[in-house]
């Protein structure tokens, strides 16, 4: 009789650890998931940071490239050779040009610090309304 109780309890204590371990378990894979889910969020949110300051530092090149009339190679590559005439720009002119580009880069540069800095705000409150649950 003493070794049936010894067993049953014993099937108990046994039971009680299975369901506290899997209780356990499910705990770290919701950790886990909520984590990987915030991992994503960022890397996403890295990602189109990268994109839209990648695409304005492009299109800050291409408009120095307009503005200072520079040409590239590519516009000589075929089978024909291309006949450029090429006159000679005043001085002003190009200064005029450089200092247009220059304005524009610089308000290109403040525009993306405003965006990295708003941005760099709402991801901290994200992380604190996330660390408060």
């Amino acid at each position: 009789m003493k070794t049936q109780m010894k067993e049953i309890q014993k099937s108990q204590v046994i039971a009680n650890k299975k369901k506290e371990l899997y209780q356990q378990s499910s705990q770290y894979k919701s950790a886990i998931t909520s984590d990987l889910n915030r991992i994503k969020f960022d890397l996403e949110r890295m990602g189109k940071n990268f994109l839209i300051i990648g695409g304005c530092l492009y299109a800050a090149y291409k408009l120095s490239k307009l503005f200072t009339g520079s040409t590239t190679d590519e516009e000589n590559h075929g089978s024909a050779q291309a006949i450029v005439q090429t006159r000679e720009t005043p001085e002003i002119v190009l200064k005029i040009k450089e200092q247009i580009t220059l304005f524009l880069l610089a308000l290109a540069f403040k525009k993306l610090k405003e965006f990295v800095k708003d941005n760099s705000h709402t991801s901290d409150e994200q992380e604190n309304s996330t660390d408060l649950n």
